[in-house]
């Protein structure tokens, strides 16, 4: 359905389009993997560092704790009573502040002597429950972290607290106050800021408990985790990342732990902000795909101008030689296979126009000498003519057997002539074939019988000419004469629906089941010529659905079936049908 250069380009395309497209879906596979998992690496690492930089004020917080409650003049004012003098709390408030001034990352300090008075710094107002002080005294000198918040005038701030009990190093047993040191909940999330996608990005510090203890939204601190931010092999490891859905948005979820706390880090980063390079990897895919079709389209038009042009050129001269006209040839260019084939066909041309020539005047010759033998047969006028002559002598010379068998010779002839068609009625063929048999059975001195019986209906049926009397011949020959000349011919013509059917039926001696079925064949070439001829002209008249068939038996005789549609009517409607 399609020419050589468009199944060359829609091939070379499929060829060129498949591997393209898989080099280049795995190439953007493999890419956005890798994009992928160096972001989420890169990100991990970042939370590490954001996880380091916390643990780092956690421990200094700690180291804060134990310096004071290793100060002895700190242990000794705390074991004073209110009437000491001014400069005692002077030292203590100095040193507190001393704290405050040098750590960014301290907010505040805040010491409760046993009498409920405190020391604290930046002005601020702090309290320290009852319940924590049972908590506290519970750890026996170890410390808790809980979220507060401090007073500063009528502003509140929220802290992280870290507090603990203050003993006596002497006596261990006794509690002299309570430290709580305080760190600014904005501070930390300073430290882990940027690292989140202020669009979609979460990022939470929670406790064991899984209270939330920092987090964007202030709203949140305080609160205990929801369920669906967490899975349990966040608990399970120290660190890692995975993919999960949350309300209906990718995300990458990952965790970092500090380990002297428990606390994990948690940061939600938006799928979408992890992939951004990925669709920039696509875009260059696509892209370079696109860039490389165009390419490749441009070679096969190319290819198709330089290549498939000549060919095409070819195709229409050999659309001249269809036409007879052979004085056609082609400008060859080049060495390549597609001049060889030009070359080719300038020579075949050039031979098929000398070839023609030859056979048109050998033609002409032909025709020449065939008018000249022609010119010098007898025409049929003029054998009636001598037929008719000889018919008058015999009657002259009382001869009058032989006149009437020339009388019927001349009918015969006439009759099978027919005006030069080859189209008949069926009276006219019974006609013709009662001449014919007056003449066989003089042949053979009325030894053989003949029985012929039509329906009326069928006698004005168009038909093919000269059917029967070949049939007949060809039954006398091969079946009556064999077995010594005496037998009988039925012949019979009818109609079935819209069929007309001769049957031809001698008691010869007929033929076995293999030699009839040989007659039978169609593609057997050693058919007799006469049935041969028969059966040919009657499909080639009315179709493949008509024709012949033998029926035979060793020493029993033989019937030969012929078909033909049943039409009546003139001749044009005979051929209409053959048409048709």
């Amino acid at each position: 359905m399609f020419s050589l250069r468009y199944k060359i380009l829609i091939f070379s395309l499929l060829m060129a389009l498949v591997p393209i497209l898989i080099v280049g879906s795995f190439s953007y596979i493999w890419s956005t993997n890798i994009v992928r998992e160096q972001a989420s690496n890169l990100n991990l690492e970042a939370l590490k560092q954001t996880a380091y930089n916390i643990e780092f004020i956690v421990n200094d917080v700690r180291s804060i704790s134990l310096n004071l409650i290793s100060n002895n003049r700190l242990i000794d004012a705390l074991k004073t009573s209110d009437a000491e003098d001014f400069r005692r709390d002077l030292f203590v408030q100095n040193l507190l502040g001393d704290y405050t001034l040098t750590k960014n990352h301290v907010f505040s300090i805040y010491i409760q002597g046993p009498d409920g008075n405190g020391y604290d710094t930046r002005s601020a107002f702090h309290s320290i429950e009852e319940e924590k002080k049972a908590e506290l005294r519970r750890l026996e000198g170890r410390g808790i972290w809980s979220l507060d918040v401090a007073k500063i005038g009528n502003r509140h701030v929220g802290v992280l607290s870290f507090s603990r009990a203050i003993r006596d190093v002497n006596n261990i047993g006794q509690i002299l106050g309570y430290m709580q040191i305080n760190l600014s909940l904005s501070h930390i999330r300073d430290l882990y800021d940027k690292q989140i996608d202020r669009e979609q990005g979460l990022f939470f510090i929670i406790d064991p408990q899984r209270t939330i203890l920092s987090t964007d939204s202030s709203q949140l601190i305080g609160q205990t985790l929801e369920n669906k931010y967490l899975q349990p092999r966040i608990f399970a490891q120290n660190e890692g990342y995975y993919s999960a859905v949350i309300d209906g948005r990718d995300y990458l979820i990952e965790f970092s732990t500090i380990e002297q706390t428990g606390w994990k880090l948690i940061n939600y980063i938006p799928m979408h902000s992890i992939t951004r390079h990925s669709a920039e990897i696509k875009h260059v895919t696509v892209f370079s795909v696109m860039l490389s079709l165009l390419i490749i389209i441009l070679f096969l038009l190319f290819f198709m101008i330089k290549v498939l042009k000549p060919l095409k050129q070819i195709r229409g001269l050999m659309k001249n030689l269809e036409n007879e006209n052979f004085s056609v040839s082609m400008n060859v260019q080049g060495n390549d296979e597609i001049a060889m084939l030009a070359r080719s066909f300038n020579k075949m041309s050039r031979k098929l126009d000398e070839l023609v020539n030859e056979v048109h005047v050998v033609k002409i010759r032909q025709k020449e000498a065939e008018i000249k033998a022609l010119e010098q047969q007898i025409n049929p006028h003029f054998l009636y003519n001598t037929l008719d002559l000889i018919y008058w002598v015999g009657r002259m010379e009382k001869a009058f057997e032989t006149s009437s068998l020339i009388q019927t010779l001349s009918q015969l002839y006439r009759i099978g002539l027919n005006r030069g068609s080859g189209f008949t009625l069926v009276r006219k063929e019974l006609e013709y074939i009662e001449h014919y048999m007056i003449i066989q059975r003089k042949r053979f001195d009325n030894a053989i019988t003949f029985q012929v019986s039509a329906e009326p209906e069928t006698l004005d049926c168009k038909v093919v000419k000269l059917i029967l009397q070949p049939l007949i011949e060809n039954a006398i020959t091969h079946g009556i004469e064999p077995k010594g000349g005496f037998g009988s011919i039925e012949v019979r013509i009818y109609r079935e629906d819209g069929t007309l059917i001769y049957e031809v039926a001698d008691d010869g001696v007929g033929m076995d089941a293999s030699a009839a079925e040989q007659l039978n064949d169609q593609t057997n070439r050693n058919r007799g010529v006469g049935l041969k001829n028969i059966n040919d002209r009657i499909k080639l008249t009315f179709g493949n659905e008509y024709g012949l068939k033998i029926e035979s038996r060793s020493g029993e005789g033989t019937k030969v079936i012929v078909k033909q549609p049943f039409i009546k009517g003139g001749e044009t409607d005979v051929q209409s049908h053959a048409r048709g």
